[in-house]
């Protein structure tokens, strides 16, 4: 394979180099929680410190962060789509990524009259925050090993 196009797989992929490892381990709950938890960890905190930022660095740094941990839980999502969707993994895979895409498209709607309600930015900030949080109580739940389907 020519170098670059490694380079460039990865690059797309790294996040996975984490639930590979840990998968290799014979650790395939691990392997799907602990980067998912992580990810949301660092954007629920990400979330939290812009709102508590006095600058427009901090709030940049921090806002990265958010993104950062929040596409951190990309790999290990994909990865649970195939575990518990085995054959179906296409309609499990797509009814993720609809439901990703409603909830962009709620967010878009809601953030005008959330603010016009609040006279603040803040309150998108700690839903944002919240949601993360949550996010990590639904993930140390998730069960990889258990299909939708039983064979």
């Amino acid at each position: 394979m020519h170098p670059f196009l490694f380079l460039q797989e990865q690059q797309v992929t790294g996040f996975g180099i984490m639930v590979d490892a840990i998968y290799r381990k014979g650790k395939l709950k691990l392997s799907r929680r602990l980067p998912s938890i992580i990810g949301f960890g660092l954007a629920a905190f990400g979330m939290v410190m812009v709102t508590l930022s006095d600058s427009s660095s901090s709030s940049i740094i921090f806002l990265a962060l958010a993104v950062f941990g929040a596409d951190m839980t990309l790999s290990p999502s994909w990865a649970f789509c195939i575990d518990i969707g085995k054959e179906n993994a296409g309609v499990v895979s797509g009814t993720m990524n609809m439901a990703g895409n409603l909830g962009a498209f709620i967010t878009i709607i809601a953030y005008p009259y959330l603010f016009s309600w609040t006279g603040s930015n803040l309150p998108f900030f700690y839903i944002c925050a919240g949601l993360s949080i949550l996010a990590i109580v639904i993930w140390s739940m998730m069960r990889p090993e258990k299909a939708i389907i039983s064979e």
